[in-house]
């Protein structure tokens, strides 16, 4: 007997759940700015500049960038803006050495508070979120030769296989003219954002076009607090990820690594560009479906053939997908004695806070944090924010999917479109949601063999009546009673595959070899 071996790969996906770390700092006033008197908005972003994997453990490196606009007691909007590092030791106890990691960081929440006016104290809630991945290599039994009138069983596997997890990195350098009439004194926000707008495959590249966006409010050089127009910076990078190719899924995320700029001057000594310097990195997944036919089960019905079973998990894609939605309030003004003139900003970030499956339906529930920044018509201060948190609830329909499946999804958002309507302001989110649903299947590989003795068949009666039992297949009766499955089917005039009923009746004939 020969057993013809083969080595299947086959990759698993964990989520990784979600990890909280709290970042606080005092931070002194860099001396070239004017004293803290009130704080308007904090806000920031996370840089995460390295991952290694360990048993056992991740650990992660990153910076939280911070830009802090606050008041000065002479009621002048200013800013203040660094960087904090931080390393993390994310522990679970399934990581090992080889894995791969893909992991999003963002915050949940960051704020400012005076200690004096020349040191604040900064906080920040940071989510770390993503999947690790990890491969099993078997060596399975792919078929059994040499031995007469073997009996073999085969199915079909479906899996998904994932040909690899790459990073990429580009630098974006650009020179923004802001408006030829302005001559800007400071810049008070940028509020950096990296977007994806599309990928695609091409032969062992994942070709992704993006764009880093950025909301300039600045102060001119009057006193005045202008928001000027968004800017839209377009990139490209090509991440190698060898065996890519047209036909299978792509995956990726966008991070912004680093990000630096300089106030210039034009040739008429107007100072109204901007010097853009930004590091980007990405990270992508590709990956196929795969469908094979491997060894299920194998008897002789005349020597005895032990086989050694082992049950893997196949990682199986159920369904996939990306779809635009809609979230839209309006939100009040919170105080009710200042009016408001002008809207300078509204900035937003999307937070999942529930994920599932439910009567064919992937379900995501989260929270959309918005800071809105104004003029009013008259105050105390020459800006005011209204912070509000809005729940949503978005459900993709989707087809034969349960509640044993896994989603992992992610949402990006697009755009924000906004009104002033009196002291209300209408506000529309665009969010772009990319899902997968991954469903974890046991299934049963024969990973080795052995021959055993003759079987005596002698006692056997020449004909038996058996009656099938529920759930029973005619393989099952064949394998028990040792005889071919070709002969079984030939006796009862029934095709092989037939899924036999609960009490109906089989002939079982014993087939007597002679040797001359």
């Amino acid at each position: 007997m020969d057993l013809i071996k083969d080595v299947i790969k086959l990759d698993s996906r964990n989520d990784f759940s979600k990890f909280q770390t709290f970042l606080e700092s005092e931070i002194l006033v860099p001396d070239i700015k004017e004293d803290v008197f009130e704080i308007i908005k904090t806000e920031g972003y996370i840089s995460l500049k390295k991952e290694d994997v360990m048993e056992g453990k991740v650990i992660l490196r990153g910076d939280l960038n911070y830009n802090v606009i606050y008041l000065t007691q002479d009621k002048k909007v200013s800013n203040l803006n660094g960087k904090l590092e931080f390393n993390e030791v994310m522990e679970k106890d399934d990581i090992s050495l080889d894995m791969k990691i893909i992991l999003i960081g963002d915050i949940e929440h960051i704020d400012a508070n005076i200690i004096n006016e020349r040191k604040i104290k900064l906080g920040c809630l940071i989510n770390i979120r993503g999947s690790l991945f990890g491969r099993n290599k078997v060596d399975i039994i792919r078929d059994i030769t040499g031995l007469d009138d073997v009996q073999t069983r085969r199915k079909d596997i479906y899996y998904e296989d994932i040909v690899g997890i790459e990073r990429g990195e580009s630098v974006v350098k650009e020179i923004i003219n802001l408006g030829e009439n302005e001559d800007i004194e400071d810049v008070i926000s940028l509020n950096p954002k990296v977007k994806i707008k599309e990928t695609r495959l091409s032969d062992n590249k994942v070709i992704l076009g993006g764009v880093l966006v950025l909301n300039p409010i600045v102060l001119s050089k009057e006193g005045s607090l202008i928001k000027l127009n968004d800017v839209d910076i377009e990139f490209t990078q090509f991440i190698e990820v060898p065996g890519a190719c047209e036909g299978m899924r792509e995956y990726a995320y966008v991070d912004l690594l680093d990000f630096k700029f300089n106030l210039i001057d034009d040739e008429g000594g107007k100072c109204n560009s901007l010097e853009i310097d930004a590091t980007i990195k990405s990270k992508v997944k590709v990956s196929e479906s795969i469908s094979r036919e491997v060894l299920q089960d194998a008897y002789c019905p005349y020597r005895g053939l032990k086989l050694d079973e082992k049950y893997l998990t196949l990682n199986k894609l159920m369904d996939f997908g990306v779809e635009d939605f809609i979230i839209n309030e309006n939100v009040q003004n919170d105080r009710e004695d200042i009016e408001i003139k002008e809207i300078l900003n509204v900035d937003a970030k999307v937070f999942i806070t529930d994920n599932f499956i439910m009567e064919n339906k992937n379900t995501l529930e989260g929270i959309v944090h918005v800071d809105i920044i104004y003029i009013p018509v008259e105050g105390l201060r020459p800006v005011y924010m209204i912070t509000e948190e809005i729940p949503f609830k978005h459900s993709v329909n989707l087809i034969n999917i349960d509640e044993n499946m896994k989603p992992y999804t992610t949402v990006q958002l697009e755009n924000i479109d906004y009104s002033l309507k009196k002291n209300e302001i209408e506000v529309k989110f665009k969010c772009k949601l990319s899902y997968e649903i991954i469903q974890n299947i046991q299934s049963k590989f024969i990973v080795n063999g052995e021959l055993q003795g003759d079987i005596d068949l002698s006692s056997k009666p020449s004909i038996t009546i058996y009656i099938a039992k529920e759930g029973e297949t005619l393989w099952d009766v064949a394998k028990r009673y040792n005889t071919s499955l070709e002969e079984l089917a030939q006796t009862n005039e029934i095709d092989k595959e037939e899924i036999l009923k609960e009490g109906q009746y089989l002939i079982i004939e014993k087939k007597v070899v002679t040797e001359i």
